[in-house]
Protein backbone atom coordinates (compact mmCIF):
# COMPACT_ATOMS: atom_id res chain seq x y z
CA UNK A 1 0.00 0.00 0.00
CA UNK A 2 1.10 3.54 -1.16
CA UNK A 3 1.04 4.98 2.45
CA UNK A 4 1.63 8.60 0.68
CA UNK A 5 -1.95 8.20 -0.83
CA UNK A 6 -3.48 6.68 1.99
CA UNK A 7 -1.77 7.68 5.56
CA UNK A 8 -4.55 7.23 7.77
CA UNK A 9 -5.38 3.44 6.25
CA UNK A 10 -3.29 0.91 7.88
CA UNK A 11 -4.23 -2.82 7.97
CA UNK A 12 -5.30 -3.99 11.41
CA UNK A 13 -6.30 -0.37 12.39
CA UNK A 14 -8.70 1.88 12.95
CA UNK A 15 -9.93 4.11 11.02
CA UNK A 16 -12.96 6.77 10.49
CA UNK A 17 -15.18 6.44 7.44
CA UNK A 18 -18.33 8.59 5.63
CA UNK A 19 -20.66 5.96 3.81
CA UNK A 20 -23.08 7.11 1.47
CA UNK A 21 -26.23 5.25 0.41
CA UNK A 22 -29.42 6.54 -1.68
CA UNK A 23 -32.88 5.70 0.60
CA UNK A 24 -33.93 6.55 4.15
CA UNK A 25 -32.29 4.83 6.83
CA UNK A 26 -33.13 4.88 10.74
CA UNK A 27 -30.81 5.94 13.37
CA UNK A 28 -32.17 3.18 14.74
CA UNK A 29 -29.81 0.63 13.03
CA UNK A 30 -26.44 2.38 14.24
CA UNK A 31 -26.03 -0.82 16.45
CA UNK A 32 -26.31 -2.74 13.14
CA UNK A 33 -24.31 -0.63 11.34
CA UNK A 34 -20.78 -0.72 13.58
CA UNK A 35 -22.57 2.03 15.97
CA UNK A 36 -21.89 4.43 12.96
CA UNK A 37 -23.76 7.99 13.02
CA UNK A 38 -26.69 8.01 10.91
CA UNK A 39 -28.03 11.30 9.35
CA UNK A 40 -31.04 11.37 6.04
CA UNK A 41 -31.41 13.94 3.91
CA UNK A 42 -33.39 14.26 0.75
CA UNK A 43 -34.92 17.57 -1.51
CA UNK A 44 -37.48 17.79 -3.46
CA UNK A 45 -35.67 16.64 -6.93
CA UNK A 46 -34.05 13.97 -5.42
CA UNK A 47 -34.48 10.93 -3.78
CA UNK A 48 -33.72 10.34 -0.46
CA UNK A 49 -29.87 9.82 0.70
CA UNK A 50 -28.35 8.60 4.08
CA UNK A 51 -24.78 9.34 5.62
CA UNK A 52 -23.17 6.93 7.89
CA UNK A 53 -20.15 8.45 9.86
CA UNK A 54 -17.86 6.99 12.54
CA UNK A 55 -15.04 4.99 13.33
CA UNK A 56 -14.61 0.97 12.34
CA UNK A 57 -12.46 -1.16 14.39
CA UNK A 58 -10.52 -2.50 11.08
CA UNK A 59 -11.05 -3.18 7.51
CA UNK A 60 -12.98 -6.28 8.29
CA UNK A 61 -15.44 -4.29 10.53
CA UNK A 62 -15.96 -1.95 7.61
CA UNK A 63 -16.81 -4.61 5.47
CA UNK A 64 -19.11 -5.75 8.00
CA UNK A 65 -21.30 -2.83 7.61
CA UNK A 66 -20.98 -2.90 3.60
CA UNK A 67 -22.37 -6.06 4.18
CA UNK A 68 -25.02 -5.07 5.98
CA UNK A 69 -26.11 -2.56 3.89
CA UNK A 70 -25.58 -4.55 0.96
CA UNK A 71 -28.17 -7.10 2.59
CA UNK A 72 -30.48 -4.58 3.49
CA UNK A 73 -30.63 -3.70 -0.26
CA UNK A 74 -29.24 -0.24 -0.09
CA UNK A 75 -27.49 1.21 -3.29
CA UNK A 76 -23.89 2.57 -1.92
CA UNK A 77 -23.10 5.94 -3.72
CA UNK A 78 -19.36 6.31 -2.10
CA UNK A 79 -17.44 5.50 1.00
CA UNK A 80 -14.65 7.98 2.15
CA UNK A 81 -11.76 7.59 4.39
CA UNK A 82 -11.57 10.44 7.03
CA UNK A 83 -9.28 11.56 9.14
CA UNK A 84 -9.89 10.63 12.92
CA UNK A 85 -9.59 13.35 15.34
CA UNK A 86 -11.09 13.94 18.75
CA UNK A 87 -13.26 16.47 17.93
CA UNK A 88 -14.37 15.90 14.75
CA UNK A 89 -14.33 12.57 13.11
CA UNK A 90 -15.99 13.30 10.31
CA UNK A 91 -14.15 16.22 7.55
CA UNK A 92 -13.63 14.16 4.25
CA UNK A 93 -10.01 14.13 2.55
CA UNK A 94 -10.33 10.68 0.73
CA UNK A 95 -12.94 9.50 -1.97
CA UNK A 96 -13.53 5.65 -2.83
CA UNK A 97 -16.61 5.84 -5.24
CA UNK A 98 -18.36 2.25 -5.47
CA UNK A 99 -20.63 3.26 -8.08
CA UNK A 100 -23.42 0.81 -8.09
CA UNK A 101 -22.64 -1.81 -5.43
CA UNK A 102 -25.64 -3.05 -4.93
CA UNK A 103 -29.79 -2.41 -5.97
CA UNK A 104 -31.94 0.31 -5.57
CA UNK A 105 -34.17 -0.73 -2.95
Amino acid sequence: MDERRWPQIQPGTSACYRIVVEGELSEEWSGRLGGMRIQTSSTDNQPAVATLSGQVQDQAALMGVLNSLYQLRYKILSVNCEPCNGANENSTTKNQTLGEASDSR
